[in-house]
């Protein structure tokens, strides 16, 4: 469970950012009442004429959410405030969390799911229009590249899928993937204060662990993508030594790199905001210069040896970068230039 600052003796009348709509949930209006006050306390008798209840019904709706695994203190003559929040996600808090930061995008929140993407397809297939995101506390199958498993726990992690309907050529799905894990990967950076890194195409990295994955899919209709969905699993607060045996060598979490915890609600919501705004970039003005300039200080191989295998082909070199079309650049012991469009991509531990 994640905390937040301590208390203060202080009991404030916060303005929560944005109007509360007819459309906004009483629960996610308090929660977001309680958020613009932190770390001080809000009375009962402003919750409840912000929400235009009686205090006992204010008392009601808190402990409901208190049921739901928030951590609301009270304290006498002082009132409410929001002390942590729970490793699982609730969906009010993150509702008002992305009314907080002024993210515009319908969400679904759920505790466990087959993959995440798998549920944003099955929206999709449905009719549904737009850009939502689907969150989950766990997946069962969750999926990563060239069919991989992504284990999914239900631990404090982030398992997000974004789905769109776009007007994109095919040719761009390759630079939205490395430009979105170039936008989330400097975000975290901001955040953590980690040196994580992007292997391409689509693993964030600190030194050498797998933090994170992203996985784009689409629907292709004569060269022109039809829908999208991208996909992403990211170790937040999870323990490293509670991967399983075969990960603990190869996998860490924000929390194990950084030594602390992190609010995975408002986590979520900075990150759906970044995904809807590089998805924007990269439809309007994203040119192979500016990802470049971008990707090349994150390059996790870059100078490295590699083995790439597509296919029966194995091609060894040096990772030199990436050309315009976002694939990776090879150098040859000869010297030539191969570039590896598709496939995976390890370390060559030989250095042959």
């Amino acid at each position: 469970m994640a905390k937040y600052p301590k208390g203060r003796r202080r009991t404030v009348s916060p303005k929560p950012k944005g109007k509360s709509s007819r459309l906004e949930d009483p629960s996610c209006y308090l929660l977001r009442i309680l958020l613009a006050a932190r770390p001080d306390y809000v009375s009962g008798t402003v919750l409840a004429e912000r929400l235009k209840m009686t205090r006992v019904a204010i008392w009601g709706r808190i402990d409901k959410l208190r049921s739901q695994g928030l951590d609301i203190e009270a304290a006498r003559n002082r009132g409410y405030r929001l002390e942590a929040e729970p490793d699982h996600f609730n969906q009010y808090l993150l509702e008002a969390w992305l009314r907080d930061k002024g993210v515009v995008c319908p969400s679904y929140v759920f505790d466990s799911l087959d993959s995440t993407s798998s549920e944003a397809e099955r929206q999709l297939a449905g009719g549904k229009r737009g850009s939502f995101a689907v969150i989950s506390s766990s997946q069962e199958k969750g999926r990563g590249r060239l069919g991989r498993k992504w284990h999914s726990p239900s631990a404090g992690n982030l398992y997000l899928s974004v789905a769109f309907r776009p007007k994109m050529p095919a040719l761009r799905l390759r630079l939205l993937t490395l430009w979105l894990a170039t936008r989330l990967c400097n975000h975290l950076r901001s955040l953590s204060g980690i040196d994580i890194m992007v292997k391409w195409p689509n693993d964030l990295v600190v030194n050498g662990r797998k933090v994170g994955g992203m996985l784009t899919e689409a629907s292709i209709d004569t060269e022109h993508v039809r829908t999208l969905v991208f996909g992403l699993g990211l170790n937040v607060n999870a323990a490293r030594n509670r991967f399983p045996k075969a990960l603990k060598d190869t996998a860490s979490s924000l929390r194990s790199e950084a030594g602390r915890g992190f609010h995975l609600h408002e986590l979520t919501a900075e990150t759906i905001d970044i995904i809807l705004k590089g998805y924007k970039e990269c439809l309007d003005k994203l040119d192979s210069k500016t990802l470049k300039r971008y990707w090349n200080p994150l390059d996790a191989l870059k100078g490295k040896q590699v083995i790439a295998k597509s296919g029966k082909e194995i091609v060894k070199g040096k990772a030199s970068g990436i050309d315009d079309s976002g694939a990776l650049l090879i150098k040859l012991r000869n010297g030539r230039i191969r570039a590896h469009s598709s496939g995976d991509v390890t370390l060559n531990a030989k250095n042959d």
